[in-house]
């Protein structure tokens, strides 16, 4: 059985083996991964790259975790380049940040721009690794735990910032997981954290999007 592989557990011995053959590794906030928690069992959530393992397992793919919570996009060019060094044979790379950003900077014509930078320079240094980049829109909030005006105001946020990222995909061939359209407030925990089925329900979007690009490259 293959089995995930947790940045977190990049001290122990066994990840030096486990790590050269990871075949996607998953990068982002907390949607992601709280490996800046520690230990799995520590993690206050279960996250949709343990979801997506299952969906990779009966084709020998391993997922690498390497999500932390509370992430901004200006931090995430280094985590992608960490990555790229730590998992040198990885060929897919799922990369999710903007949720935190909208939070922290809420003026979204100034934040969204600043994302999309940012998440540039990710994919580009993915790509001059060799690899290939997918990138996850940001998911609408639990606005069942919101004021409808609070609840409108951070959906149209959202709006806005996804129709930017799409655009920007779509301009650099880039392969965008909208998983914003599949979550409902039923699929959250809290205020922003998918609970199992939102996981689950990432996880699949983001298998059905990785098998369409294989298949384009005529992997499958």
């Amino acid at each position: 059985m293959t089995s995930i592989l947790y940045i977190a557990d990049r001290g122990m011995p066994t990840f030096q083996t486990a790590r050269l053959s990871a075949d996607v590794v998953c990068a982002g906030d907390s949607i992601t991964g709280w490996n800046n928690f520690g230990v799995v069992r520590d993690w206050p959530y279960r996250t949709y790259p343990e979801f997506l393992q299952r969906f990779c397992e009966p084709l020998g793919r391993t997922v690498a975790n390497g999500g932390i919570a509370g992430e901004v996009s200006p931090n995430g060019l280094g985590q992608v380049r960490d990555y790229l060094d730590l998992i040198p044979n990885a060929r897919y790379f799922v990369v999710g940040y903007g949720t935190n950003d909208l939070g922290m900077w809420p003026e979204v014509e100034r934040t969204s721009p600043m994302v999309i930078d940012n998440l540039d320079g990710m994919l580009r240094a993915i790509r001059d690794g060799g690899r290939q980049p997918i990138l996850l829109n940001v998911p609408y909030a639990n606005e069942s735990l919101f004021s409808r005006r609070v609840a409108e105001d951070l959906h149209g946020d959202r709006d806005y910032h996804n129709d930017k990222l799409r655009a920007y995909c779509q301009e650099n061939q880039i392969p965008l997981v909208d998983i914003a359209s599949k979550l409902r407030d039923e699929h959250f925990t809290d205020e922003l954290h998918p609970n199992d089925e939102g996981a689950q329900v990432i996880a699949e979007e983001v298998f059905r999007v990785l098998s369409e690009v294989r298949q384009t490259e005529g992997l499958e």
